[in-house]
């Protein structure tokens, strides 16, 4: 049994449906928000590994350049404001993990690459807020940088955590580089075998 087990949100802990905030730039910028929108997670992809936090002027500076909108401060503080208003899910035996690892004495954290004050509103809405010790925001630093899994670390040895998510490059190959313990949540069965992962949640209570 490891000291501290650290988690990755977004499809890990909870599932959600974000299509208020594709209304929002829809209503904003029209048809020419649709590109955006079907590449925003690879967009977003790059600017996590170009800067070391979230930032609504860097945000906005680099969306703009990238989408040709314009992309205000404020128009990324009011995006921000509705991800933590989102219909979330939790992911099928999240809440009986974390119970089962609490109850072991371990210390449990979150680290999510959006800004920290919309992510923690979610986990609290979802009923997993009170599990966790700290949750880590992309606005402290970002995922694949390594001050990110040394943040999210605290006190704890890295050789001593085991960092549980959804994405390969963020959450299976980052923290493994920086001595800790992956585990892939890999609930598709798409990667390869020789990776450590499980397919159900309920798995991490036999590894």
């Amino acid at each position: 049994m490891k000291k501290r087990y650290i988690f990755d949100l977004d499809g890990t802990l909870l599932t959600g449906n974000f299509s208020s905030t594709d209304q929002y730039f829809k209503e904003i910028y029209g048809d020419k928000a649709y590109p955006f929108l079907n590449d925003m997670t690879h967009i977003l992809d790059r600017y996590e590994k170009l800067f070391p936090r979230y930032d609504y002027e860097d945000l906005s500076t680099f969306l703009t350049m990238k989408t040709g909108l314009d992309m205000s401060p404020r128009v990324i503080r009011e995006w921000d404001q509705l991800v933590g208003e989102v219909k979330d899910v939790p992911e099928e035996y999240v809440q009986e993990v974390l119970e089962y690892l609490k109850s072991q004495g371990a210390s449990l954290a979150v680290l999510t690459n959006w800004f920290g004050e919309s992510q923690t509103n979610r986990l609290e809405r979802a009923g997993l807020l009170e599990y966790f010790d700290t949750v880590y925001g992309g606005d402290i630093v970002t995922k694949p940088h390594k001050e990110a899994y040394w943040v999210a670390a605290a006190a704890s040895k890295p050789e001593d955590c085991v960092f549980i998510g959804d994405n390969v490059d963020n959450d299976y190959i980052g923290p493994k580089a920086c001595g800790m313990n992956s585990i892939l949540y890999d609930k598709k069965n798409q990667y390869h075998k020789t990776l450590v992962k499980v397919r159900s949640l309920r798995e991490l209570k036999d590894k």
